[in-house]
């Protein structure tokens, strides 16, 4: 019973945030811009380190 309960309700709220992501391009862009964050973050390390090399 209660299994049943947590996989409807991960189902449910799975389904809300994929129409919310679909339909609202300033939560994309929200939880995407850690990765790009992290993305940059990386080449000024690499291009810290290569200069000092």
């Amino acid at each position: 019973m209660i299994t049943d309960i947590v996989v409807f309700a991960s189902v449910i709220l799975a389904a809300a945030f994929s129409v919310a992501w679909l339909f609202r391009p300033g939560l994309r862009d929200a939880i995407e811009r850690p990765k790009f964050s992290f993305q940059e973050n990386v080449k000024n390390y690499d291009r810290t380190r290569n200069a000092r090399s």
